[in-house]
């Protein structure tokens, strides 16, 4: 865990994450719904904005795969905009009604993507520049 090259790998991977999750959702959304027996959210506004906040932080991602060690700042947007994605969905989940079984799979990505992102920093304290 502790080359570039994993990180890069691992930024490459949350950007993939969020293109298949975001693109995924435009045009599969209403079948996640009505295959949980969930009507689709009416008005649809705010669903169709996490479709595209979900692919705006695939861009932040991905700028932080092309500057490793420039981009503190957008770790830090990435792991509290996994912890805003996940933690509703969780509690939800856990305690509450209304959110598809089938995003337990982003939990757990979410929280997982969380703590990467944190174990990222650790490696950017240690490695403040390329080669160090």
């Amino acid at each position: 865990m502790g080359t570039e090259r994993f990180w890069k790998i691992v930024w490459l991977l949350a950007v993939w994450h969020n293109i298949i999750g975001g693109v995924g959702l435009i045009f599969l959304g209403g079948w996640v719904y009505a295959r949980e027996g969930l009507a689709f959210p009416v008005p649809p506004v705010n669903y169709v904005r996490w479709w595209y906040l979900i692919l705006v932080f695939a861009l932040i991602y991905y700028l932080v795969y092309l500057d490793l060690y420039h981009s503190r700042s957008l770790v830090v947007a990435g792991i509290c905009g996994k912890l805003a994605s996940a933690t509703p969905d969780f509690y939800y989940l856990t305690f509450g009604s209304g959110v598809p079984k089938l995003f337990w799979i982003t939990v757990c990505t979410d929280y997982t993507f969380a703590v990467l992102f944190l174990l990222f920093l650790g490696y950017l304290r240690k490695h403040p520049t390329p080669g160090s």
